[in-house]
């Protein structure tokens, strides 16, 4: 399938109430080069809209979609520049894939009129107050970005649990991180909790009985709908399979569903959402429906 792909405005802009003195531009925009110029950031909320806003404390302004942290996420910060009264912040998306067993960065592109590639970006606007602008800037990008003093694990849905806390920390060679991931603020720190979330989710993963085999009959697929692809994925034409761990219950309703063998660029996330919608004959044993626990596998290819 092919598909033609038009530009998209990615950039983050702050604006401003009162315009300042250009001596005062000048020196806001050293400050914020200095900080943040060439960096990666963890979007909070994981926003997959290309046009946010947020008011002067960091909060938003009007509804936005959640997306998933490996397709929607990360953002390059590239330059800053001031334009009617805004201060503009030129970031472009960057996605989380795997490569080798381990998550790395990559940029989002997507194909111009041209054939060419571009940048996917966001425009975000964060109106601020009167106070000093360097300050209230620093306190407001703390609150739509993640910091040192933030938790990504704290902040993934539950089906990330066994992947991402236990990659964090050592404990799953399928989900390890690159270093480069690592020393995004609002990541490395993580590890600090991570250890307390993996040992909770394996507590809850481990009061699962049954299992096909052993006079155990395996569940059989109803219904079983195909999931969509995510944007991330599509822009940059990734693809593979994935492995899912959940519970079929004895109602034959897929529980507890988390991610065994992660792919990233959004399309775990999707994965999920199709299987919640699938239905089962329930497993047996001794004539009698029981609830087991089972691992699938979901391919995503566009061709």
């Amino acid at each position: 399938m092919r598909r033609q792909l038009l530009p998209l405005a990615t950039i983050f802009s702050l604006v401003l109430p009162l315009p300042l003195a250009s001596g005062q531009n000048s020196g806001l925009v050293e400050h914020l080069r200095d900080e943040y110029k060439g960096k990666t950031f963890v979007l909070r909320g994981f926003y997959s809209n290309d046009r946010l806003r947020y008011n002067s404390i960091g909060t938003l302004v009007r509804g936005a979609n959640a997306g998933d942290w490996t397709g929607d996420g990360f953002v390059l910060i590239l330059d800053f520049f001031f334009s009617h009264k805004r201060l503009v912040i030129d970031a472009q998306r960057v996605e989380v894939v795997i490569d080798h067993k381990e998550f790395h960065l990559r940029p989002v592109t997507q194909t111009a009129q041209d054939g060419g590639l571009i940048p996917v970006r966001v425009e975000t606007k964060v109106d601020l107050g009167e106070q000093d602008s360097v300050v209230q800037f620093d306190d407001a990008i703390s609150k739509i970005f993640l910091s040192s003093k933030d938790h990504i694990s704290d902040l993934i849905p539950d089906y990330w649990k066994p992947c991402v806390p236990a990659g964090l920390i050592g404990r799953n060679e399928i989900c390890r991180f690159s270093k480069e991931i690592l020393a995004i603020p609002g990541v490395a720190s993580a590890v600090e909790s991570s250890s307390a979330d993996y040992d909770n989710y394996s507590l809850k993963a481990a009061s699962q009985i049954f299992h096909v085999g052993n006079g155990v009959s395996p569940p059989r697929s109803k219904y079983s709908p195909e999931p969509e692809f995510s944007e991330p994925a599509r822009r940059t034409k990734y693809q593979g399979t994935l492995a899912l761990g959940m519970t079929v219950n004895e109602k034959g309703m897929p529980m507890n569903i988390h991610i065994l063998s992660p792919l990233g660029a959004g399309l775990d996330a999707k994965a999920v959402r199709a299987v919640e919608k699938w239905k089962f004959e329930p497993a047996e044993k001794d004539g009698h429906p029981v609830a087991v626990e089972i691992a699938v596998e979901v391919d995503f290819h566009l061709y």
